[in-house]
């Protein structure tokens, strides 16, 4: 299932190590919102942990160049 384009959004934030809550800041969105779309993208990629999620993101940016 395809993340949507605020879950990615929302993982490349965490990918740079931004909190729920400052991510919720940069996007003008609730820190419980991106945390909701935190988790989805973390249950749409069968992924249990934050690390986890962060490492995917950043292994998927360096496969693309």
């Amino acid at each position: 299932m395809p993340l949507t384009a605020r879950e990615y959004e929302c993982l490349q934030w965490a990918a740079r190590g931004k909190t729920a809550w400052e991510i919720g800041c940069i996007l003008g969105i609730t820190r419980r919102t991106a945390a909701f779309h935190l988790d989805n993208a973390r249950r749409k990629l069968g992924i249990t942990t934050r690390s986890q999620l962060v490492a995917r993101v950043v292994n998927s940016k360096s496969s693309h160049h």
